[in-house]
């Protein structure tokens, strides 16, 4: 029993315990909002889901990796400071923009014209919690992270024992929930941060740092969402929503994608920095594991495909089995390239990075006519996979012709 308390406590054990709190209940809430809400208002909650990830893609370039990158060459209050005070203004930006909407002559958008507040507290909730997360995730405060994780599962109760639920009311309740699990990482700021006004050379560093990954994440968005955006047009909405479905299961897989780069890639940049060898061996082979078990767990999904769409979406659904088939040979393919794209952020090549996606959204418009007319769904889901390929050919190549790594 003593052994077992001594491995929990472990930085890699809080981390897998904070990524099951924090993924589980991302999937769990996807899955009871489709139980709950009506096709089209769940449609709706994807869409304005899609628009936060871009906003998320914003915030994680211009703050949060450009401060996982510096925090390993050392971390004071200041730098602490400074990213959660550029964090409200860039929330209190975005706000202001998506205020602006109500004023667009566009019929299409009218839900989030009438709804507009509560849309406001969700997708600033969830960017503060999101930054606070991935902030003390890269200075090591994993404890204080499975705190609001676990604060957060009280959504469940709140949105669970709702008779009948309607879309606002369900973004205004996480967008509540959201702002309760971020006091604790609140707190810590405030106690922890050195907050000035006299900002100039961090405010530099960052805009260095995050112009081109700024850049990279518009394309990032753009690249992987633009077959997705564009196949209700091509295929017609059951295709469209089981491909939709099929994402937002898929999708926690992301989420720990996502938490496995916030913790590995600040201790990638200190031992490299550091020119620890073996410890980045040692680092390499313990991310290859883990790349592994998700591989596995992708096995399981490929080859119970057919009862797994049952499941999420209904008998409706059944016909669709081949689709979890396409993604999971996507996330192989990403799961290969995740060292490849943890060399390219620790060296900084932020550059590479943007022109990468580049390459990615560039492809897609070429040839979304041709995939989508002639290969439907298959067309789909195979655009995104070669997206991937193009990148990490790229980036290899890029790495080679340098003669530089992270991991040797």
């Amino acid at each position: 029993m003593k052994k077992l308390a001594e491995i929990l406590r472990k930085p890699y054990s809080l981390v897998f315990t904070d990524q099951l709190i924090f993924s589980g209940s991302n999937f769990l809430l996807t899955f009871l909002l489709a139980r709950k809400l009506n096709i089209t208002d769940f449609g709706l909650f994807s869409t304005v889901l899609l628009v936060t990830y871009f906003f998320v893609g914003i915030f994680n370039a211009l703050i949060v990796q450009p401060f996982q990158i510096s925090v390993a060459k050392g971390c004071n209050k200041k730098p602490l400071g400074f990213v959660f005070q550029i964090s409200l203004v860039l929330i209190f930006i975005l706000a202001l923009l998506m205020y602006g909407v109500k004023f667009l002559p566009i019929s299409a958008i009218y839900f989030f014209k009438t709804n507009l507040p509560v849309i406001i507290i969700f997708i600033s909730a969830y960017l503060f919690q999101d930054f606070l997360r991935k902030i003390l995730l890269a200075i090591d405060l994993i404890k204080l992270v499975v705190v609001m994780d676990s604060i957060f599962l009280l959504v469940f109760p709140f949105i669970g024992y709702q008779e009948s639920l309607k879309l606002e009311k369900s973004l205004l309740i996480i967008g509540v929930v959201n702002i309760i699990a971020s006091l604790p990482g609140i707190f810590f700021f405030l106690r922890n941060a050195e907050f000035s006004l006299q900002n100039k050379e961090l405010l530099q560093y960052h805009f260095k740092e995050g112009k081109w990954l700024f850049s990279a994440s518009i394309m990032q968005w753009f690249s992987s969402n633009f077959f997705t955006l564009v196949a209700g047009i091509y295929l017609g909405i059951n295709a469209l929503g089981a491909l939709r479905l099929v994402q937002s299961f898929f999708g926690a897989i992301n989420v720990i994608l996502q938490t496995v780069e916030n913790y590995y890639l600040p201790k990638a940049a200190q031992l490299y920095h550091q020119n620890k060898k073996q410890e980045k061996k040692t680092l390499l082979f313990n991310l290859s594991k883990g790349m592994m078990i998700l591989g596995a767990l992708i096995t399981v999904f490929f080859i119970f495909s057919e009862p797994l769409i049952t499941l999420l979406g209904g008998e409706k659904y059944k016909d669709y089995g081949f689709v979890i088939k396409l993604v999971s040979v996507l996330y192989f393919v990403i799961l290969y390239s995740y060292p490849t794209r943890i060399s390219i952020r620790v060296l900084e090549q932020n550059k590479a990075f943007f022109i990468g996606y580049c390459i990615s959204f560039i492809f897609s418009v070429l040839s979304f006519h041709f995939l989508l007319k002639y290969g439907a769904l298959y067309g789909a889901v195979a655009g995104l996979v070669i997206n991937q390929v193009l990148m990490i050919v790229y980036w290899k190549i890029l790495l080679n012709k340098k003669k530089i790594s992270v991991w040797v």
